[in-house]
């Protein structure tokens, strides 16, 4: 799918990374903390000795551990990526590169069903159980902690719909290596060489769009947090906004004074 002579193998090796090693990463640690959040409302008592820090730390290791061997799984068609005259020794189109490109689909395909779907679950717990709180007169803790889990939607919007178009992209990336590999085996008969740059270029362009789509989400991630929790990000601006609030405080008291 590229050769040693062009950038094409470096912008498809980092579609494979984000679509194999960074997908799994961002899409179980959503899920880690969708559940932390349902943990800590379903089980308020005992969520400190529950979820303390050495479990929260293995978790996020099984993470990296998961994503890791999930990536790893895709090194032969990396190979053949890197250099494509192994294709035929190390990773062939119908016994190798087209499988593991469908498990790569269907898994994106997955994910983006199971993260939201458990995000909008657990968003009507909290809902729910806020109601409950509100009906009984009883101290509306949940509902604190539900708009702070809306702020999570937004990354949870933006990440379904980075994940939607990679795996749209994927899927015509996957029509397109099939393009390639049918060209590449009757190009000697045939001699389509038009047809066989095009194609590459396509695959170039689809794997540089989604990787540019990756790159927006991790950006607009750290905007989100940064609009969200600037207050602890950033005390000093939360600061400098309430010192009006204090200095008109302080001239009402002498005026009655």
């Amino acid at each position: 799918m590229a050769n040693e002579n062009s950038a094409s193998y470096a912008i498809l090796a980092l579609f494979l990374c984000a679509a194999t090693f960074g997908f799994i990463h961002l899409s179980l640690s959503h899920l880690m903390v969708i559940v932390l959040r349902q943990l800590s409302v379903t089980r308020p008592y005992g969520f400190q000795t529950l979820c303390t820090i050495r479990r929260v730390s293995t978790g996020v290791a099984l993470i990296w551990l998961v994503s890791i061997l999930y990536a790893a799984a895709f090194a032969p068609l990396t190979t053949v990526v890197l250099d494509p005259s192994k294709s035929k020794d190390v990773c062939t189109y119908g016994s190798c590169e087209r499988p593991l490109l469908i498990v790569a689909i269907c898994v994106i395909a997955a994910f983006l069903l199971i993260v939201p779907g458990c995000y909008c679950a657990v968003l009507h717990k909290l809902k729910s159980i806020a109601y409950s709180e509100k009906m009984h007169n009883e101290p509306e803790v949940t509902k604190k902690k539900m708009y702070k889990f809306f702020y999570f939607g937004a990354h949870l919007g933006l990440y379904a719909l980075i994940s939607a178009l990679i795996l749209v992209g994927a899927a015509i990336i996957f029509h397109n290596v099939w393009l390639y590999n049918s060209i590449r085996s009757s190009i000697q008969e045939d001699c389509d060489v038009v047809g066989y740059i095009d194609t590459l270029i396509r695959l170039e362009t689809l794997a540089g769009g989604a990787v540019l789509l990756w790159l927006v989400r991790i950006v607009f991630d750290v905007v989100i947090v940064i609009l969200a929790d600037y207050h602890r990000i950033l005390p000093c601006l939360a600061a400098n906004n309430l010192e009006p609030l204090r200095e008109n405080q302080v001239q009402v008291s002498e005026r009655r004074h």
